[in-house]
């Protein structure tokens, strides 16, 4: 079994077990989680939109080292990481939230160190010289480098961009769990501390 598969398997397990966490646990409502939540939420999509409009249709073909892969080499794991940890706050739980934040970790991190085996051997020093300059995950903002203009493959991106449009769709779906939990048409048996 490749390691995509392990990594989809991994998020589907661990995902579906906060899920259910979700769904039979009373939910501590924040304001300030809330909005917190909302945000990241929102910059998870749109920051996935952002990276995506310039590696779709690009992605193993050429070292893309502009944009937002002038910040980071993995801004679109970065930025599903904000969605992930978002997700928990707009829940109103630290616990689900640092639950999410551990799927990402256990599902995208071998990735992450795979994507950049197989990129070295396909660039080489391109690739090596790449990763000197740019960090591997969290972005350093004042190395953005945006260019004049880039190829674009509207075919790819369009695809792609729906479905990060569903990560800013998730706050609603979070928002409806919290509301059925607070008309006890969901079940309240746990009380998350936090």
């Amino acid at each position: 079994m490749n390691i995509q598969k392990r990594r989809l398997i991994g998020a589907k397990i661990l995902g579906g077990a906060t899920l259910i966490l979700m769904l039979i646990s009373q939910p501590n409502y924040n304001i300030f989680m809330d909005i917190l939540g909302f945000i990241l939420i929102v910059a998870s999509g749109v920051g996935r939109i952002w990276s995506l409009a310039y590696i779709a249709g690009l992605k193993s073909k050429r070292v893309i080292s502009y944009g937002a892969y002038s910040i980071s080499r993995n801004p679109l794991y970065f930025f599903s990481f904000l969605g992930f940890a978002g997700a928990g706050l707009a829940y109103g739980s630290i616990i689900v939230s640092i639950l999410l934040i551990l799927t990402f970790a256990i599902t995208h991190i071998p990735i992450i160190l795979y994507e950049e085996r197989k990129l070295i051997s396909i660039f080489g020093d391109e690739f090596r010289e790449y990763m000197k300059r740019v960090p591997r995950f969290f972005p350093k903002i004042s190395l953005l480098d945006n260019p004049k203009d880039a190829k674009f493959h509207p075919k790819q991106f369009t695809k792609s961009a729906i479905e990060a449009t569903y990560i800013i769709l998730s706050y609603g779906v979070i928002k409806l769990i919290v509301w059925l939990h607070a008309q006890n048409i969901l079940p309240n048996i746990i009380k998350l501390p936090f």
